[in-house]
């Protein structure tokens, strides 16, 4: 797969890493499970529903697998496989008696891009879709948002250069297509110009922001209309080493992550971020590596998930070694042992907070992270209990802040975006709260409940909202 020989064909030391001064080990853990029931596989997405429950994705051979988890306690709520199909995605559909999820891949021998919804509460299918090219090759869709008008959207490729896999894939088009949540009726599919995956989909005020990348070429941005027209193309000058892997948006920004190969006797790689303005303007591009302090020759920091709010960027990913190198520091395992590591930046890209995870002390690499209520989850493949099974950790998340200009130490509104509920915490409860539309007209007002929980937003129009809490303004995006 030519996307593994990246970091023998650019020159790459572009920017020098940044090195975190330290990072916790397992701190904040509210609880931890490994789910060795049925085939195994490494999860591909994850994603945190309004009831505070967890979905994911994962991917044995020739299998989806889709687990609902409980938020609060980690207990399997139910398991789907669905033979025969590839899962790369996940999402939440809110529909009218809950939340259902949106399982997006590729399905047949030929992997043509596929869709189904299932519904949260056992894991029924509501429907199932495949949206056959007309090229040859193999079709995928690797993750799907749902948009302002309540409709899906799912990002991939057609006519790729290689099937049964999670990682970016070439020669074939980069590809959006627009979904009915009701049936899954197919409404657009487009082919993005110059791109040969979409690697993901953010949406802000009703325009399509495409994460692309193009073989022996730097990533770019492609935005779009509703109705699949684009608006405009902006590549990212100075990017072509960086393997691309997810895109986020706090609303304001876009964070366009993946990670990039450099010189050292191991071969490594640090995490990469990218942001970049709503109008396609590239403000900056910062490198992070080795949060454990072992040696930047050898070790791989591998970021394979990407999510902002607020308070700021959380990359989430992998950091172990592949080489003889050995090396082990207190409090960590061995530089041997894979560990998942998430790293929180703010809005200028300077580090908030480090954190490194391992469960059962042998290789846990993360593979994707979700924010929820009180902090974040992340999605591990994990040899405990067994050889690539799946782990999830949920995080208590410590107090920091600092993306958004609107934001102080001790205030926080999560997730943002939301959909179902939105939670504030450093006030006091009781606390008056508003919540405006950007015309000034009150949509929502009250008083922050002990919780700091507001929920109820289903029949709220999707869009940019103002809340007003403690003489501050935050912009939120429902």
């Amino acid at each position: 797969m030519r996307s593994l020989l990246l970091f023998a064909c650019f020159p790459l030391l572009v920017h020098a890493q940044v090195v975190p001064e330290s990072s916790t080990y397992n701190a904040d853990i509210v609880w931890e499970s490994v789910y060795t029931q049925g085939p195994a596989g490494k999860v591909n997405r994850g994603v945190a529903d309004s009831e505070g429950h967890i979905g994911l994705v994962f991917m044995p051979e020739d299998m989806t697998r889709v687990h609902r988890i409980d938020g609060e306690t980690g207990a399997l709520l139910w398991s789907r496989s669905i033979e025969g199909t590839v899962g790369f995605g996940i999402a939440v559909y809110e529909a009218a008696d809950g939340p259902d999820y949106i399982v997006t891949g590729g399905i047949g021998d030929s992997q043509e891009r596929w869709m189904a919804r299932l519904d949260g509460a056992d894991g029924s299918t509501v429907w199932s879709k495949t949206y056959p090219a007309s090229s040859g090759g193999y079709d995928g869709i690797r993750m799907a948002t749902v948009g302002s008008d309540g409709m899906l959207y799912g990002a991939g490729f057609t006519g790729g250069d290689e099937a049964g896999t999670i990682f970016v894939v070439y020669a074939g088009a980069g590809n959006v297509v627009k979904v009915h949540p009701d049936d899954g009726a197919q409404i657009w599919s487009q082919d993005i110009a110059g791109s040969e995956y979409v690697l993901a989909v953010a949406e802000v005020d009703e325009t399509l922001y495409c994460a692309t990348a193009e073989w022996d070429a730097d990533l770019g941005i492609t935005a779009l209309t509703a109705t699949g027209s684009t608006l405009w193309q902006a590549p990212l000058a100075g990017t072509a080493d960086i393997i691309p892997y997810d895109l986020a948006t706090d609303g304001e920004h876009l964070y366009y992550g993946g990670h990039r190969g450099r010189s050292g006797a191991g071969d490594p790689f640090d995490f990469s971020c990218i942001q970049v303005d709503l109008t396609g303007q590239l403000q900056w591009v910062e490198h992070y590596a080795n949060p454990r302090g072992y040696s930047l020759s050898h070790i791989r920091n591998e970021l394979y998930g990407v999510k902002a709010d607020g308070s700021g960027v959380y990359l989430f990913g992998g950091t172990g070694d592949e080489s003889g190198y050995s090396e082990q520091m207190a409090p960590f395992e061995s530089s041997d042992v894979w560990n998942g590591w998430m790293l929180k930046v703010n809005g200028d890209g300077d580090i908030l907070n480090s954190a490194v995870f391992c469960q059962g002390g042998v290789n846990t690499a993360t593979e994707y992270g979700c924010l929820i209520d009180g902090g974040y989850v992340v999605f591990n493949d994990t040899d405990a209990g067994g050889d690539t099974e799946v782990g999830v950790m949920r995080i208590s998340e410590p107090q920091v802040s600092g993306l958004s200009a609107q934001a102080e130490v001790g205030l926080r509104v999560y997730p943002n975006p939301f959909s179902g509920a939105f939670t504030v915490e450093g006030v006091e409860p009781g606390t008056p709260f508003q919540v405006t539309d950007p015309s000034g007209r009150t949509v929502r007002e009250g008083r922050v409940p002990k919780s700091g929980r507001i929920p109820h937003w289903a029949g709220t129009p999707s869009g940019v909202l103002f809340l007003h809490v403690n003489g501050r303004q935050i912009r939120l995006l429902h």
